[in-house]
């Protein structure tokens, strides 16, 4: 995808008034693994008298949830196949399956729907939810829509190493902040740093999203040289109070990484050899780490072990 195609379609302004979108967690590794055997949602009623195809449907996405009983209900009932490829993708990617949920929601998207598949989506799949990672620790809850589709599928691309084409995934979407999110670490790990700080300017801390794609935004700048616009973006995400730790945290982290960076040339000695001074990068470290005890402690009101 082209760099300009992106500037066009990818961006924080989501001009809808309902979205998909209804929550936002912020986590450690270990918690997204406790996450997986958290309590899932009640599955709605099947109606009286379904046809076979539908009850069949049914079963293999709220009672057995097996994406393999799909897999076949898609190849024996071909105007049934893009709904149930879907589903697959998107039960093998609840269990972090990434290679085989990126597999079927590719087959899914290409997949034919007939309007009894594209009535049961809408009789049954109304509340079901999708917890999806956009960048490392920051994950969204979607409802069934497009924008789970393409988000589970470029974060699985994303997991097994395939970057651009995840993406080109995210392409079809409408503007909107987690798609920005998705996309700025995308094109963070291709190297492309000038397209992350021209799809986030003028982007202000409203919410954790936009707390990451800030921290997204000061790693870019930081890494082409622009230390004061990155403080700057450093400064947005400590602004708002109930920004999660974990991202407070990684702004600190930031400013201690540019803070190491800006330090003054060290001083030379008076002696013909003109080496440095013995105790001046032991004053620049200790300087550092004052400044993240004082803030650590001001942020948790514990002083550090």
């Amino acid at each position: 995808m082209a760099s300009s195609d992106v500037d066009r379609q990818r961006t924080f302004h989501d001009p809808r008034d309902l979205t998909p979108f209804r929550g936002v967690r912020v986590s450690t590794p270990v918690h997204g693994v406790l996450d997986r055997f958290g309590r899932r949602p009640a599955s709605p009623r099947l109606r009286r008298f379904p046809a076979k195809t539908e009850r069949a449907v049914f079963d293999a996405v709220f009672r057995f949830k097996e994406p393999e009983r799909l897999v076949v209900l898609a190849r024996s009932h071909v105007g049934w196949s893009g709904l149930c490829y879907v589903m697959a993708g998107l039960l093998a990617y609840r269990e972090h399956q990434h290679a085989q949920a990126a597999e079927l929601l590719q087959r899914g998207l290409a997949g034919e729907n007939e309007h009894a598949a594209a009535q049961f989506a809408a009789d049954y799949l109304g509340a079901w939810s999708q917890w999806i990672e956009l960048s490392e620790g920051v994950s969204v809850e979607v409802l069934f829509s497009e924008e789970a589709v393409c988000l589970a599928l470029a974060h699985s691309l994303r997991e097994i190493g395939h970057p651009g084409d995840a993406l080109a995934a995210l392409a079809p979407l409408p503007p909107s902040l987690p798609a920005s999110l998705a996309g700025a670490r995308l094109a963070e790990i291709l190297g492309r740093p000038v397209d992350v700080i021209s799809w986030t300017e003028g982007l202000t801390n409203r919410d954790d999203l936009a707390a990451a794609l800030l921290l997204l935004r000061a790693r870019a700048l930081r890494s082409l040289g622009r230390r004061a616009d990155a403080q700057d973006a450093i400064r947005e995400v400590m602004r708002r109070r109930r920004t999660s730790l974990l991202l407070r945290h990684g702004a600190m982290t930031e400013r201690a990484l540019l803070l190491v960076g800006v330090g003054r040339r060290p001083a030379l000695r008076k002696a013909h050899d003109g080496g440095r001074r013995p105790g001046a990068k032991r004053d620049k470290d200790a300087e550092v780490r004052e400044l993240w005890l004082r803030d650590f402690e001001r942020l948790t009101g514990e002083p550090p072990e």
